[in-house]
């Protein structure tokens, strides 16, 4: 009886692709330098120290939060103006809006992704917790973000996020 099942069972192919033919294929790898400084970036975010960033983060950093409306009338996701500065600017705001910041650094949330086209990008999907300052919630927001390396160098950040709870608590703080 199963060598019937077995016979009967659909076929199928596997179509095997050289590296070199898949310039959208790639590896990616846990414990190398990059996912290393990502983390590194991550702890001193919640430390509210922005000295790891000024280090990792190119001068000229595009930051592009992917959330509602956020595009142009192209269709793609406006990049925020201001470059590193005005990102780490951003990042040390949630501080003054949030106490007890925390993101998860679980086994699997970090990845470096190196690409059979020379890009190399650090992936985080985990978890942001806060609670506000002004509206005393506790709030867990799933946070997804790419950096893109140049050298030793994150050139270009995308996040994706519901700024919803951020948008609340920005709007408290202007009523107190």
């Amino acid at each position: 009886m199963v060598t019937m099942l077995a016979c009967q069972a659909p076929e199928t192919k596997t179509t095997v692709v050289a590296a070199s033919e898949d310039i959208e294929g790639g590896t990616y790898v846990s414990l190398d330098e990059k996912t290393a400084k990502v983390k590194q970036l991550i702890e001193s975010y919640l430390k509210n120290d922005s000295t790891a960033a000024h280090e990792i983060y190119a001068d000229t950093l595009k930051a592009i939060d992917g959330f509602a409306n956020n595009v142009d009338s192209l269709n793609r996701v406006k990049v925020s103006p201001g470059g590193r500065a005005a990102f780490i600017a951003n990042d040390r705001f949630t501080h003054t809006m949030f106490s007890d910041i925390s993101m998860s650094l679980n086994k699997g949330d970090l990845k470096t992704f190196i690409g059979n086209n020379g890009q190399v990008a650090t992936g985080y999907w985990g978890l942001w917790t806060g609670k506000g300052k002004y509206t005393n919630q506790e709030t867990k927001v799933p946070l997804h973000m790419i950096l893109w390396w140049e050298g030793d160098k994150v050139v270009t950040i995308y996040r994706i996020f519901d700024p919803a709870t951020l948008t609340a608590e920005v709007a408290a703080s202007q009523t107190k």
